[in-house]
């Protein structure tokens, strides 16, 4: 079978999915794109598309709105594609009677290192939790979630610049690479996959509102963590005079100053520091409610009397 015979229907909505699409389209007869419709957002109520959405339409592949995917018109629809894979990337959990169809299987992307890290949110717990590497694995999916045979993995390094978003595009281009190699391993026959180890399992739920939040009772390393973890989006905040302050860049400072834990207690040009219960941070970008984003020389300027301010 010649890759270009080999039928893909793809499924994923971010800008994670967007590589893979791309290497899906470049390698294999890409049939359609499945992504969730276009939804109303924001103050203005905008019309907007995913980004896989948009990656679609811009090249004119043909683009299947996935809004309840055991609808039984859906079904009939992509049975009639006679997919040999569906590719799934940063998408939903597939329902069993989609998982039936394609004739070879289904392939997952996943951000991290499986079996460490199942589950929604494997980019921002390995940040949280300070690890030195996390990687992509991609898998045969089986109707428990992240539990499949394991057919490529790829170690990779957290830097010590890296947020969310610049290790999402790392990973993200790394899974890309991974596709084709990990999709012609499923025609091998004589291939014996990795099982994951059940022993080794660790999970990554989803992120929830109380996460974002910035207690500056623990250590300037743990709040920086969590700072990275969810820059650029949605942000790790704390509380300024009743209004939410997300904070975007910062770096550690290993002093014992004798201020009051949460105190802004030096403000100069281009930053601010904030007593931890165990060193200090220097902010150099934020974003006040109601505001957007900016480095600190901005915000300085335009926001009085900050220093001996306690954030909570």
């Amino acid at each position: 079978m010649s890759n270009n015979s080999i039928n893909i229907i793809f499924f994923g909505n971010t800008n994670f999915s967007n590589p893979a699409l791309v290497e899906c389209n470049n390698h294999f007869n890409l049939k359609a794109v499945v992504t969730n419709a276009s939804k109303k957002m924001g103050r203005g109520q905008k019309i907007l598309d995913t980004p896989v959405m948009q990656l679609a339409k811009e090249n004119d592949f043909n683009t299947i709105e996935g809004d309840d995917l055991k609808d039984k018109k859906l079904i009939k629809q992509l049975k009639n594609l006679k997919p040999d894979f569906f590719v799934v990337v940063a998408y939903r959990i597939l329902p069993k009677e989609l998982l039936e169809i394609p004739k070879y299987g289904s392939i997952n992307i996943h951000s991290s290192l499986l079996p460490k890290y199942r589950g929604a949110a494997p980019i921002q717990h390995a940040i949280l939790n300070q690890d030195k590497y996390t990687g992509i694995s991609t898998f045969l999916i089986e109707p428990k979630v992240d539990t499949g045979k394991i057919l490529e993995q790829e170690k990779v390094k957290i830097e010590l610049n890296d947020n969310f978003g610049s290790l999402s595009e790392k990973l993200s281009k790394v899974g890309a690479r991974l596709i084709k190699s990990s999709l012609l391993k499923c025609l091998d026959n004589n291939l014996d996959l990795t099982i994951q180890d059940e022993s080794k399992v660790t999970f990554a739920p989803k992120i929830k509102k109380e996460d974002l939040i910035i207690d500056w009772s623990k250590e300037a390393d743990t709040i920086l963590a969590r700072i990275k973890a969810f820059c650029p989006k949605p942000g790790a905040y704390t509380t300024l005079k009743n209004k939410r302050l997300k904070i975007f860049e910062a770096q550690v400072l290993n002093d014992e100053i004798n201020q009051k834990v949460g105190c802004i207690y030096n403000v100069e040009k281009d930053f601010f520091d904030i007593k931890c219960s165990k060193g200090s941070l220097r902010v150099t970008k934020v974003q006040m409610e109601g505001k957007k984003a900016m480095n600190c020389r901005d915000f300085i300027v335009g926001y009085q009397n900050l220093k001996s301010n306690i954030l909570v």
